[in-house]
């Protein structure tokens, strides 16, 4: 399948049919399914518009990346009502004229169009006994139409959707594939032109203008540039420090693009100097072990829990070969969760329309003293942090495998200072490693038939990295 470029009409219409058949609605009612998308919002206290991206549950349904936004789906008929935003006549000569009916069914998969004022009047002739929303939804307009609140369902479309995105359609992977792509490329970038003593905004600019001249005008998520120390934080993205000069000194990118809203999310470190020192070496080259090992395992039918365990199991052992962990076998290791000193955050997580998308978020925080952020469960009971974690891998997901080694200030302080577990940490061990900062390796993956397609394309070997690196230092 080519690229999907801008101009091209996404078949939304196929996630409303999954959502319907996840939604299973009573053949002898009639009910419609009805959203609202995002507004343009303005920086407090000006007329300054705030950069807009529209929300992601109103693209998956209708694929309409501009704001103020309506739509109404019949599950009796099956039929698409997009409504776009009335567009006073002062703002046409600021803004331009909006598009037109027949523009608009060109552009999206809808069936029809109506205008905001025919909304009440659309809304009486279906005259649905149940209209199912999100509880995220502005329902301003359903309540200016008269609508019963009774009649509204606030639950049911909120597990459909979130299951219906958990797996992708083949048009939707190739928006994924491109995204990951790019942003691969915007990586292999950074690794040829980072500089000690540059600053680290100057490689966020660099990636941001890799992926926009590729035709990803937007991110996924606030860049993370983060080096030296700060390389052990896990959402750094002040991203306005210089990048050290030691020989230690890595630096640690996560950034992803996202084209038509479908993004990327990807992970790569690597030393500011060119060269891995023998410690970042073996830092790295454990937390890639622990990745290739998850990679190597990915199939339909996988539980996500078991390939946590398998990456705390590596990362254990590993830590008690290089001597960082002491006087325990690392299976007791394992069993009292020390590797969360070093490793304190979930395996991976779903992307989509969202870099952490509906069905598997969830992983957690994870701290010396409880098994989630916030003293919550990290199996929380929300239908978002559930899916991936409870049921068996399929095909079509898209997930990440971001395994990492952090050698953070604040958690090493609350770990090492338990006094019955002090004895597990070699701290001249970790003082000899604590310059690294941290390492995470993170590639966004398909689940196919029978394993992955690896969507990340940015080299990740020690070896390929310090090559990439010497091809710009040479010329």
């Amino acid at each position: 399948m080519p690229p999907i470029f801008s101009s091209d009409r996404l078949p939304t219409k196929e996630h409303y049919f999954k959502i319907k058949r996840l939604l299973n609605p009573d053949k002898n009612s009639r009910g419609i399914i009805y959203h609202r998308g995002a507004d343009i919002e303005l920086r407090d206290d000006t007329d300054v518009e705030l950069d807009f991206r529209n929300e992601s549950n109103f693209v998956y349904l209708t694929g309409v990346e501009e704001a103020g936004f309506h739509v109404v789906i019949d599950l009796f008929t099956d039929l698409v009502y997009l409504i776009p935003p009335t567009v006073p006549d002062n703002e046409v000569l600021w803004s331009g004229a909006p598009d037109n009916a027949a523009a608009l069914l060109q552009k999206y998969d809808a069936d029809a169009i109506v205008s905001e004022a025919d909304l009440p009047g659309l809304l009486m002739q279906i005259d649905p006994n149940v209209i199912h929303i999100l509880d995220t939804t502005d329902t301003t307009a359903l309540c200016e139409a008269g609508v019963d609140f009774d009649r509204l369902e606030f639950t049911a479309l909120k597990i459909a959707m979130h299951e219906a995105r958990l797996t992708k359609f083949p048009w939707e992977i190739e928006l994924v594939r491109y995204a990951c792509h790019i942003s691969s490329h915007a990586h292999i970038a950074l690794m040829q032109h980072v500089k000690p003593r540059q600053m680290e905004r100057e490689l966020e600019a660099r990636f941001r203008w890799e992926c926009a001249r590729n035709g990803m005008h937007r991110q996924c998520y606030l860049p993370i540039v983060a080096s030296g120390p700060r390389a052990a934080t896990l959402h750094y993205t002040k991203n306005n420090q210089i990048i050290p000069s030691g020989p230690h000194s890595l630096v640690l990118v996560d950034a992803g693009g996202e084209r038509r809203c479908y993004g990327s999310d990807v992970t790569r470190t690597f030393p500011s100097s060119g060269t891995f020192s023998p410690e970042a070496k073996t830092i790295y080259e454990i937390v890639l072990k622990a990745q290739e090992a998850v990679l190597e395992k990915l199939k339909p039918g996988v539980l996500w829990t078991d390939m946590h365990q398998l990456v705390v199991r590596i990362l254990s052992h590993e830590l008690v070969r290089i001597g960082i962990l002491v006087n325990a076998d690392p299976e007791e290791l394992v069993e009292m969760g020390v590797i969360r000193a070093f490793y304190f955050h979930g395996t991976g997580h779903s992307v989509g329309l969202d870099v952490h998308d509906v069905g598997g978020r969830g992983a957690g925080i994870l701290s010396c003293n409880s098994s989630a952020k916030n003293g919550k469960s990290s199996t929380s009971s929300s239908v978002s942090k559930q899916q991936l974690l409870t049921k068996p891998l399929e095909e079509h997901m898209v997930i990440t495998v971001e395994p990492g080694l952090y050698f953070n200030e604040t958690s090493l302080a609350m770990w090492t200072k338990v006094p019955y577990l002090r004895k597990y940490f070699n701290m001249d061990r970790i003082e000899q490693y604590r310059p690294v900062g941290g390492v995470r390796i993170e590639d966004t993956v398909l689940i196919t038939s029978d394993g992955i397609e690896n969507l990340t394309i940015a080299p990740k070997t020690v070896k390929d990295i310090e090559a990439v690196m010497a091809l710009d230092r040479q010329h």
